[in-house]
């Protein structure tokens, strides 16, 4: 009779340590879980502050381009270079925002197509030449200058889809 009761106290030990090491291991694992979801919460809101600061650079960008190019009819033409300068480094900004988007986000984080960047470097290189040859008129340019940054204007606000 003491034997078997030797036995019996000797597996109600084995059994509290099993149960402490496996309330250990549960205790741990929930605290693993709580801290990875912290940590994927704070990486998503990272990810949405980001993304929408991003918007907001092009659309500031592509707002000041076109008020730029609305106010180059009324403009001499000696500073006419000056603000196509301008405009220029409008549009690379935004090349290089969506640029950076598209390497952080994959193609969810492109805002606008490749060849619409390559559309306004041609309308702004055609641009420029005609004021310095002064041969003809810029408005037809000038024009399809605006389409374009009215097309990437409707890209960012979600208007169009690329």
């Amino acid at each position: 009779m003491y034997q078997y009761a030797a036995q019996n106290r000797h597996a109600t030990g084995n059994f509290r340590l099993r149960y402490r090491v496996l309330l250990i291991a549960v205790i741990l694992l929930l605290a693993a879980t709580v801290v990875l979801a912290a940590v994927s919460i704070s990486g998503n809101s990272f990810k949405a502050k980001s993304r929408e600061q991003y918007t907001q650079a092009m659309s500031n960008n592509v707002s000041s381009a076109i008020s730029v190019v609305n106010r180059m009819d009324s403009v001499t033409v000696s500073t006419t270079s000056q603000r196509l300068g301008v405009i220029r480094q409008y549009v690379y900004a935004m090349e290089q925002i969506n640029r950076i988007s598209i390497q952080m986000f994959g193609n969810q984080g492109r805002y606008v197509p490749d060849d619409a960047f390559t559309a306004l470097y041609q309308d702004l290189d055609n641009y420029e030449s005609l004021v310095q040859s002064a041969k003809s008129s810029t408005v037809e340019t000038r024009e399809l200058l605006l389409t374009h940054l009215k097309l990437v204007q409707g890209f960012i606000n979600g208007d169009l889809v690329s």
